[in-house]
């Protein structure tokens, strides 16, 4: 049976056919569009049906990663907030059950652990994932339960921790990748380019890396909070700075440790390894 996996974000739907090997066939990107007369599920209908002729599939089974909070079992979105429009209630059961043999729904930070936890050879006994992105989301795995839900579809809202009163800001606001973009404009910094500011600082720019520190301080701050309260066997941070690979984990796991209680201990810290695919390809991991 063929397996076939979208991603749908605010920004981008993506889709490939994803073959025994786990690579991706026929891979697509497009802009998602603005959600007005269920623009979004039609375009996941119709690029559904244009794989199944193109490639002239007879058993398909679909797993789809997506914005918002989702309900695994009805597959259908339980709350998405306003930046996708109309996207609350969205069912894709009634829209593409006629064309699958098995369907899967996952909010996107749940497919993504998913996907980063089947990369890897070691059988975790439980994972949290963090994505660190224009806000902070959050996934915890656990071998005998799987992944974790609740009664409101929308657990682990990590980006909602820590809320600082002096500052009026809560976990996201200031350890997102979005924060640290605003941190360098706040203090008129020349430019905002992520991926330039760690070069610099690798390089040897003393500002650069104290922005980058300042940033890392936050975010050591909730992965503290992270694995008091869940205990996992492995972290995993993902989102774009994720790219940063190591020298992202030797601003942050330093951090750590001023958050934790002495001789507390941690999880083992990665980064993510898929990158970009990730949510693709933990879509279907299950199916």
């Amino acid at each position: 049976m063929k397996k076939i996996a979208f991603d749908i974000g605010g920004t981008y739907i993506k889709s490939a056919i994803i073959d025994e090997n786990r690579q991706l066939q026929d891979y697509d990107k497009v802009r998602t569009p603005v959600n007005e007369n269920d623009a979004i599920i039609n375009y996941v209908e119709a690029r559904l049906q244009r794989y199944i002729q193109e490639h002239q599939l007879q058993a398909v089974a679909v797993g789809i990663s997506t914005a918002g909070a989702v309900d695994r079992k009805a597959r259908t979105i339980a709350y998405a907030n306003p930046n996708i429009l109309n996207y609350t209630g969205t069912n894709f059961v009634d829209k593409l059950s006629a064309y699958v043999q098995e369907l899967v729904v996952y909010n996107d930070v749940d497919a993504a652990l998913l996907g980063e936890l089947d990369e890897r050879e070691v059988d975790y006994e439980s994972a949290f994932c963090l994505t660190l992105g224009t806000g902070i989301g959050g996934s915890y795995y656990q071998r005998n339960v799987g992944l974790l839900t609740g009664i409101r579809h929308r657990p682990n809202q990590i980006g909602y921790l820590l809320y600082d009163p002096e500052t009026k800001t809560q976990y996201e606001q200031r350890a997102s990748t979005e924060a640290l973009k605003q941190l360098l404009m706040r203090e008129s910094y020349p430019h905002q380019n992520i991926q330039q500011l760690f070069e610099e600082a690798e390089n040897g720019d003393a500002t650069a890396r104290h922005y980058i520190q300042q940033w890392a301080r936050e975010v050591a701050r909730g992965i503290a909070e992270i694995q008091i309260v869940y205990d996992p066997e492995l972290i995993i941070i993902g989102g774009g700075v994720s790219a940063q690979g190591d020298v992202l984990l030797r601003y942050i796991l330093p951090e750590l440790k001023r958050y934790l209680p002495e001789d507390y201990g941690h999880a083992k810290v990665e980064v993510a390894q898929l990158q970009n695919h990730a949510a693709l390809l933990g879509a279907v991991a299950e199916l």
